[in-house]
């Protein structure tokens, strides 16, 4: 069991203190608002600013507190000196550059988890929220043993809470998430915004399809700043490939997206099948492992072995 420090207990901060409580790792846990803590200590959470303890540290704050407050967010708390540091944020190179300038880059790994609701805050977190779910954890090329030490650390906390782990660089997260999340939350905006322009007939005849298409319309305004403005170039180059489909003879483009989806989700169901085990050779094996469609679902730490599945399994 590890002991883990949470500082910020929104819908995933909280999720996470509670899913890794209820797994038996000692918690702390700690938010800035005072009802937020008076809500989460009702829930079993040890509330402490005192998390010198810990052997891993959560930073699950909104990306402004990552990156331009992350100085006054440190200093908030009193963290132990030696500690690895994650955080949870839906955008890595600002968040890696931060870390840098506040000399913690070498004991940082970036995260990302690919969950979460369109509700926010601490009475939506659940200590389900993660079960099944994908976790982006950032390595690069050239990361040391150390850093590598630190993300196996990290993968095994996570794929103890029933968590599937990426390994993949800030850089390679930043760009796949302006496809996967940047865009689709633009465009459930912008659908939901042109309704205005069709008066109150459009909201009447609007059935399943538009609502599960703006639904993430309805995100926090934090969180929707962050997977758009904060990474606005990778986001820009995302929609221009949208546009590019969208300008094809849609007959074409019926054809096409039919074949990508389905395609997609023989994915999904293939990387269920093929299972494998191997010893990690380092920071460079994990990245094109994961690059190659793999993804992470246990690790030995003792024996030094990740087991995962992919579409293409040896």
């Amino acid at each position: 069991m590890t002991r883990i420090a949470v500082v910020g207990l929104g819908l995933i901060g909280g999720s996470l203190a509670l899913a890794a409580r209820r797994a038996g790792h000692g918690v702390l846990a700690w938010d800035a608002d005072a009802r937020t803590r008076d809500e989460a200590a009702g829930r079993g959470l040890t509330i402490s600013t005192d998390l010198s303890s810990a052997e891993l540290i959560v930073l699950a704050a909104p990306i402004p507190a990552l990156t331009d407050g992350l100085q006054a967010l440190l200093a908030s708390v009193q963290l132990p000196d030696s500690a690895t540091i994650t955080d949870v944020g839906s955008v890595k190179q600002p968040v890696v550059a931060a870390m840098r300038a506040t000399g913690l880059n070498e004991r940082f790994i970036g995260g990302h988890p690919m969950a979460g609701t369109e509700r926010s805050g601490f009475p939506a977190a659940t200590a389900d929220l993660f079960t099944g779910a994908r976790w982006a954890l950032c390595l690069h090329e050239d990361s040391s043993d150390s850093q590598l030490g630190r993300w196996l650390e990290v993968a095994a906390v996570l794929t103890g809470l029933g968590v599937d782990v990426l390994a993949l660089t800030p850089a390679e997260h930043d760009t796949a998430l302006a496809m996967v999340s940047g865009v689709p939350h633009l465009l459930a905006l912008a659908l939901a915004a042109s309704t205005q322009h069709y008066g109150p007939l459009a909201r009447a005849l609007a059935a399943g399809s538009f609502t599960d298409l703006t639904r993430v319309a309805g995100t926090d305004p934090t969180l929707l700043r962050s997977v758009t403005l904060r990474n606005e170039p990778a986001v820009r180059a995302a929609l221009r490939l949208v546009v590019e489909q969208l300008d094809r003879p849609w007959e074409e483009l019926i054809e096409a997206g039919r074949a990508a989806r389905e395609f997609l989700s023989s994915t999904v169901i293939a990387d269920r099948l093929a299972s494998a085990e191997v010893s990690v050779l380092g920071a460079g094996h994990l990245l094109e492992l994961c690059r190659g469609g793999a993804v992470i679902e246990t690790v030995d730490l003792d024996a030094g072995l990740i087991g995962y599945r992919s579409p293409a399994a040896p």
